[in-house]
């Protein structure tokens, strides 16, 4: 059955939307006031659930369509706009892969997302999530922040990685091979939305980490007296990186069932651009003699 490849996938998930379950119950009980105006609910336990197993997820469905099918189109225009004098297009028929992956996808997307929170959490932005602009900002006010962007940031990465998933799976590619008599460089068969994944990769190395680490051990040394509450900031923080993958889960499923759709969809737009040969890619190891 075509759904099996997702089993586990999902069993992840649903392990995920249990542990925020039981972070909401903790929650619930060692804060007693809410964490932000902007989501309705009075109780800061209903507002980590709702954060994590339904704002998040949706956050990410929605920046993976918007992204792949607005953006996947421009990306691959302005790549052609560039590039055209200098490299040959074509499209690689690529055979059907049957497995279903979501860690790498799932990672670089959550680490930019946690980077780009980062960088706009500032005394301003802090004021206007929480709705205090009179009194003084903490450590805990900033943490609280820092998770409700998220949610924007979520989507905002996504829909930056979408558009190069899109077309790495059209199998739209380029080639120097028309310029290699006058240049000293190797012969280049790449993927357009690989170049692309590579480059936003770039915002989303191990710098976040650190500067991820450097956030949550302000928090933890300023909240350190309240022990309970410091077990449970510990559970959800320190593996928070891997575990803010899951919430990608569901997106990536969904791009994976309609794969045959928006692979026409981005072909067509190729075909639109003058791409309409098909590129085969042979290689022949030989030993010598």
């Amino acid at each position: 059955m075509k759904e099996s490849k997702y089993r586990k996938s999902l069993i992840i998930f649903c392990v995920y939307c249990i542990f925020w379950l039981g972070m909401s119950v903790a929650i619930s009980i060692l804060v007693d006031q809410n964490l932000t105006p902007l989501i309705p609910f009075s109780d800061p336990g209903m507002e980590v659930g709702m954060i994590s197993i339904l704002l998040l997820p949706v956050s990410s469905i929605i920046g993976m369509l918007i992204g792949g099918y607005l953006f996947g189109p421009l990306f691959l225009y302005s790549h052609i706009k560039i590039f055209r004098n200098r490299y040959e297009y074509g499209i690689h028929i690529k055979p059907e892969y049957k497995k279903f992956k979501f860690a790498s996808q799932g990672l670089f997307t959550a680490l930019m997302a946690i980077n780009i929170s980062l960088l706009l959490l500032n005394p301003d932005t802090v004021r206007i999530v929480l709705w205090n602009f009179t009194e003084p900002l903490d450590a805990n006010d900033y943490m609280i922040a820092f998770v409700v962007i998220l949610i924007l940031t979520t989507a905002i990465t996504n829909l930056l990685f979408s558009p190069t998933w899109f077309l790495m799976d059209s199998g739209i590619t380029y080639s120097n091979k028309k310029n290699l008599e006058e240049t000293n460089k190797p012969l280049e068969i790449r993927s357009i939305g690989r170049w692309y994944e590579q480059f936003l990769k770039g915002y989303a190395g191990v710098s976040v980490l650190i500067s991820y680490v450097e956030f949550i051990t302000i928090f933890f040394i300023e909240i350190g007296g309240e022990l309970a509450l410091l077990i449970v900031t510990l559970i959800m923080f320190i593996p928070f990186p891997i575990i803010m993958i899951v919430p990608n889960i569901p997106a990536l499923i969904i791009l994976d069932r309609i794969k045959e759709k928006r692979n026409k969809y981005i072909l067509n737009k190729a075909r639109k651009r003058g791409i309409t040969d098909t590129m085969e890619v042979l290689i022949d190891l030989k030993k010598e003699d």
